[in-house]
């Protein structure tokens, strides 16, 4: 089988990391005491994964620094779109004294940082310094158990220095995976070592911060003239639309995707299929959440979440991706191994 869309290097990061989900920690005081518990990493931080408001609400530095202040401690949440950190980690990043940092870094009425930062994964990693990326033979391990013998990795930031990475990894035995890998589209002019390809350039949406439309119109005429599919990622009824109107500007390429459409009205399902798009579903990951998905979102998109069965009865070409480390590792439905 192929994972047609995985974040092999997080997923790596994820197993060394505490599990701070509602299923793995259950609540406040089991989130409290797996931090306490967990050792830091070999440079001193706590990391945390999965974290979602059932388990003890919204959290923020004091929150973490009544839980541990002795030690830094970042904590991601399961969309993979903010990170939660407290007093000992801000300070350590000095996000109080430096003013000089991107919108998603969130401050109080008194300019302070609130330890909540949004979609800022490149910055934030830029500010922690170079750290070597994290074995990948567990996950390879893992990924050969449940017969999956090729991936593509979803990271919308891979360039060269990831296609390095995913070698290095392969030869030294780590990594046993076929590998597709989307990202930039600098990608292009990457020649590829034996057993990675170069796959589809990955544009991320953030229905909070959507980017213009003209250069989104753009990236995908630029990755058809290389002889690339675009791939765009998008879980809500607003990004869905962006994504549809995007395509429909510019043309589709046989093999251009749609990455989740957890929200799916039936009125995007028809122009997805009419434009010939293929559908990249999670399906664990859908499962997995549409309890909470039911609760929290408002009555019109619960109504309409992307099952598979959904997009099959449109007559959508459908892949199938775990998107771990935030969706269930390995949990496929359909998969092929075609490489597209």
């Amino acid at each position: 089988m192929h994972d047609h869309h995985i974040h092999l290097f997080a997923t790596a990061a994820a197993l060394e990391s505490v599990q701070c989900g509602p299923d793995e920690a259950r609540d406040g005081a089991g989130l409290a005491r797996a931090l306490r518990e967990h050792a830091p990493d070999a440079r001193g931080w706590v990391r945390g994964v999965g974290y979602y408001e059932s388990l003890a609400g919204e959290i923020e530095r004091h929150t973490l620094d009544a839980v541990r202040d002795d030690v830094p401690i970042r904590i991601q949440h399961r969309s993979g779109q903010l990170w939660m950190l407290n007093s000992c980690a801000i300070a350590l990043l000095d996000l109080d004294q430096d003013r000089q940092t991107p919108s998603g870094v969130e401050r109080d009425g008194a300019g302070r940082a609130t330890g909540r930062i949004y979609r800022c994964d490149t910055w934030l990693r830029a500010r922690l310094g170079p750290v070597a990326p994290p074995s990948l033979g567990e996950v390879s391990r893992r990924l050969t158990a449940l017969g999956i013998t090729g991936v593509t990795d979803a990271t919308p930031s891979n360039g060269a220095a990831e296609v390095a990475a995913f070698a290095a990894a392969r030869a030294r035995g780590e990594l046993s995976q076929r590998v597709i890998v989307m990202g930039t589209l600098a990608l292009s002019d990457t020649l590829p070592p034996p057993g990675i390809e170069i796959g589809p350039v990955k544009i991320h949406l953030a229905e909070s911060e959507l980017p213009d439309l003209d250069g989104v119109i753009a990236t995908i005429r630029a990755a058809h003239a290389r002889g690339r599919n675009a791939a765009i990622h998008c879980v809500t009824r607003v990004e869905l639309v962006f994504a549809l109107a995007a395509y429909e500007a510019a043309g589709v390429r046989a093999g251009d995707r749609l990455e989740h459409v957890h929200v799916a009205p039936q009125i995007c399902v028809a122009t997805i299929a009419r434009l010939g798009l293929t559908v990249c579903a999670n399906d664990g990951l859908v499962r997995s959440r549409c309890a909470d998905w039911g609760r929290d979102l408002d009555l019109e998109d619960a109504a309409v979440i992307g099952r598979r069965e959904v997009f099959e009865g449109a007559g959508i070409a459908l892949l199938s991706g775990s998107d771990a480390p935030y969706g269930p590792l390995g949990d496929l439905v359909g998969s092929e191994p075609a490489l597209l």
